[in-house]
């Protein structure tokens, strides 16, 4: 027996005619129950294509699945009816193909096969399929007369209304990228085409409108308008849409674009539509991608990966300590992500940045920009401790430019306020204890508006023929070599027209003799620099003592007098300018090298010695107007203003700090200014009485004050990087005062100690070589003054030094006559100072 369940194709030829032939016999077809299961579809939009005809396939298979249901039902009540006696007419099976009916058919071949006769399977044409009258069918088998019609018109009125808001804002949403929000082009184009064919223009703009609505901002690279509550005058709430940013110090900021995709987009266009739409591209179009870049943040990750540009205006305030000085967030920035074709402009008219590079980078600078905004800093100090009147504007401006820093005088209150960006470095690298930029303003406003202390002038100039003619000339000296003060003013130096014979050389000085003594220094022990070094362990007191007799150091320095100038306010003439105190400064002048060096061949003494170059870092201290640890009231006027400033000189090697060289207490300095209208060059004499800290040099560096000072520096000569505390207490005996504080206090021990706080004003880079020169030290020095110091390099003749506990003895009035004669010689040889003048007036 053949099994019901055995489909037709596992039969063999000659069982299916045998089965043909037995139409006599009752055929037991086996129930089978077709059960198609398709998901309920509803269309949105009416001009949808792709969706309709997809519909019309799937209603035609569910046709003829009926179909082929019904005709097996046929088949069984055939069956039943010939199981109780019903005589059967055609019990042949029918099959579609291509909407035809085939009816199965047996022919006689009139031949014998196998010993039988042999007949074939013929699949007989029956026409056209025609769709029967299902309403018909169903009342015809249905078993309970008294079950209700199905009402099919109202089934279908059902289905045309419309679906709500809600259901549509649920199918578009259902079609958002769960994780992935870069895409790929095909990807993108093909989710906008879903958009575009499965929903009409008024269902996308209506999902636009709700997210603008309802949505926050969450990134910085886009435009987002958030919904807040106001209150009206009635104190009724309302909804109002504001654009809010992540960021508050962000006024405006664009999306970021494409560079090559804002040409072909016609005006009007949303910025963050550029590159994903054209000129051709439709409304509804428009609004579908609206929906995928604004709602959805989607994008194409081609684009993304391309240049692009986003703008970002920020706030005036922090605005203006991003631009100061340096601009060292952009400078860094760019060093550290930008590569070729990248960039980072900015427009100050605008208070605007942009940022041209790919949009991942684009999002990184501005995370980066929100972490050093976050750092900004303010501080203030009293502005009596630096000025006793206001300061002009444009001064705290310079200073701020200087120090990236925003600087403003309250006249209210009498405060500088100092406001800038804290490297957050610092703490990390564990710069504690050094000075910040609120100590730096203050010392670079300190010494720019105050004489140096225990300091003073004298101006002589010298008697030339035709002194008549003599003018002011501006100068034209590099303003690099001056103070950051002094560059904001205009200068001009007094001169007379060169003559053809040139200056004479032997011409009588004007100074007859200077302040104070010319000395050879005192040099107790040289500077071992492969035995020594900053200890870098904790520090012990060491009984060091302040030198009992004081040294005077002279130095004669070759450059430019320069008077100050000004259309309204000219210098005075001559005679009126020695005695006048009118501004001026002195510019150091560079010798010509080729000169510099037949001046060495020619010198019998400097031919023989071995010139070696020495680099010395120069630390200058003054007397702290006020004590770091309270403020003073303004009444009060300056803490302990008679003391004397330090000069702290550090030996290097090999780009390293080896130990201290000197510490020296200034007593008193005098500067001496020649003007010599005739020559190419002025001189300044600059002496120093002073006292030495005594003492083994391996031990200086471990006296307790210096220890506390050295020990947190940061001094980086590879790098060029140095920082200092802002100040630190020395002991100073009461006899280096000052006359007037001696006067006053005449019942107290000279030698006994005062703890003074000074403040660190200064440091120098100085790196000289020297030769003998006329029985002196002639020093060609470059010296880098660091922030607002300047660089400038400087030729200088010194009185030099004796080895030993004393010095030797010499001729102290002909020591210093022949040294002003070596000076004035050395000034009044014109070919050293200019390369053209190739006269013999050095004789």
């Amino acid at each position: 027996m053949i099994a019901p369940s055995v489909p037709r194709s596992a039969i063999c030829l000659r069982c299916q005619l045998r089965l043909i032939h037995q139409s006599s016999q009752p055929f037991q077809a086996s129930r089978r129950i077709f059960r198609l299961q398709h998901p309920s579809l509803r269309r949105f939009a009416s001009n949808s294509p792709a969706h309709a005809l997809g519909q019309d396939q799937v209603a035609e298979g569910h046709e003829r699945a009926r179909d082929s249901e019904e005709l097996v039902q046929d088949g069984k009540h055939a069956s039943s009816q010939e199981s109780r006696g019903v005589k059967r007419t055609d019990v042949r099976k029918r099959r579609f193909s291509r909407n035809r009916i085939l009816t199965e058919d047996a022919q006689s071949l009139e031949s014998d096969m196998l010993g039988k006769p042999a007949s074939v399977i013929v699949m007989r044409d029956g026409g056209v399929y025609q769709k029967r009258d299902r309403r018909r069918a169903a009342e015809s088998h249905h078993d309970e007369p008294d079950s209700e019609p199905i009402d099919i018109e109202a089934l279908l009125d059902t289905q045309r209304e419309p679906p709500d808001l809600e259901e549509v804002r649920d199918n578009i949403d259902g079609l958002r990228p769960k994780t992935e929000t870069a895409l790929s082009e095909w990807e993108f184009r093909k989710l906008q085409a879903l958009l575009t064919d499965g929903f009409l223009s008024s269902q996308l703009e209506d999902y636009l409108q709700r997210h603008r609505q309802d949505a926050q901002p969450d990134d910085v690279s886009e435009l987002y308008k958030h919904t807040v509550l106001t209150s009206n005058k009635s104190g009724k709430k309302k909804k109002k849409k504001v654009q809010v940013y992540k960021y508050d110090w962000i006024s405006d900021i664009t999306p970021w674009v494409p560079l090559a995709s804002q040409s072909g987009v016609a005006e009007g266009i949303d910025p963050s539509l550029y590159g994903y739409v054209t000129a051709s591209t439709t409304a509804k179009e428009k609004l579908a991608i609206q929906i995928m870049r604004e709602c959805w943040g989607l994008s194409i990750a081609e684009l993304d990966a391309g240049l692009g540009e986003t703008r970002v205006k920020i706030r005036n305030y922090e605005f203006l300590l991003l631009m100061r000085g340096t601009r060292r967030w952009v400078t860094v920035m760019g060093k550290i992500w930008l590569e070729p074709g990248e960039k980072i402009e900015a427009f100050r008219a605008k208070n605007t940045l942009r940022l041209v590079t790919t949009k991942t980078k684009a999002a990184i600078l501005i995370e980066d920009l929100n972490n050093t905004l976050r750092q900004i800093t303010s501080s203030s100090f009293p502005l009596n401790l630096v000025a006793s009147e206001p300061i002009d504007e444009a001064v705290l401006e310079e200073v701020g430019h200087i120090t990236n820093t925003h600087v403003r005088c309250a006249q209210e209150s009498q405060r500088v306020y100092v406001t800038w960006i804290e490297l957050k470095k610092r703490a990390a690298k564990g710069l504690i204890g050094l000075e910040d930029m609120r100590d730096i303003v203050f010392r670079l406003l300190l010494t720019a508006c105050n004489p140096q202390p225990a300091t003073t002038t004298t101006l002589y100039a010298a008697s030339e023929d035709g002194g008549a003619l003599g003018r002011f000339i501006t100068s034209t000296v590099d303003k690099e070599r001056l103070g950051w003060k002094d560059r904001m003013g205009r200068w001009a130096r007094y001169s007379l027209p060169l003559t053809i014979g040139g200056a004479n050389s032997a011409a009588e000085s004007p100074v007859k003799r200077l302040e104070l003594p010319v000395e050879r220094q005192i040099v107790s022990s040289e500077f071992d620099e492969n035995n020594e070094s900053l200890p870098e362990t904790q520090f012990s007191l060491h009984p060091l003592e302040w030198a009992e007799d004081l040294q005077v150091s002279t130095k004669a320095t070759f450059g430019y007098l320069l008077h100050a100038t000004h259309p309204s306010a000219s210098p005075p003439p001559l005679p009126d300018l020695l005695t006048a105190n009118h501004p001026r400064v002195f510019a150091s002048a560079s010798p010509h090298p080729l000169h510099l060096a037949k001046l060495e061949a020619s010198d019998d003494e400097a031919a023989n010695v071995l010139i070696q170059p020495k680099t010395t870092i120069v630390i200058r201290f003054w007397p702290s107007p006020a004590d770091s640890n309270q403020e003073m009231e303004p009444a009060k006027g300056r803490v302990t203003p008679l003391a004397p400033p330090l000069e702290l000189r550090l030996a290097t090697s090999g780009g390293e700090v080896k130990g201290v060289e000197s510490l020296h207490a200034i007593k008193r300095a005098h500067i001496t200014d020649v003007m010599l209208p005739a020559s190419l060059v002025d001189l300044r004499y600059t002496q120093a009485q002073y006292s030495a800290l005594q003492g083994e040099r391996a031990k200086l560096a471990t006296w307790q004050p210096l220890a506390d000072f050295l020990q947190p520096a940061r001094l980086d000569l590879a790098r060029d990087k140095f920082e200092v505390p802002p100040s630190q207490k020395f002991p100073i005996p009461r006899r280096l005062f000052t006359d007037y504080e001696l006067s006053v206090s005449r019942n107290v021990d000279w030698d006994s100690l005062m703890s003074i706080t000074y403040t660190f004003v200064g440091l120098e880079i100085h790196r000289s070589v020297s030769m003998p020169y006329e029985g002196f030290n002639l020093t060609y020095t470059s010296v880098d003054a660091q922030r607002g110091g300047g660089r400038r390099v400087e030729l200088s003749l010194e009185a030099g030094a004796e080895s030993g506990t004393s010095a030797a003895e010499v001729d102290a009035d002909r020591l210093h006559s022949t040294f002003l004669v070596a000076s004035q010689k050395l000034a009044r040889t014109d070919a050293l100072w200019s390369g053209y003048l190739a006269t013999s007036r050095e004789s």
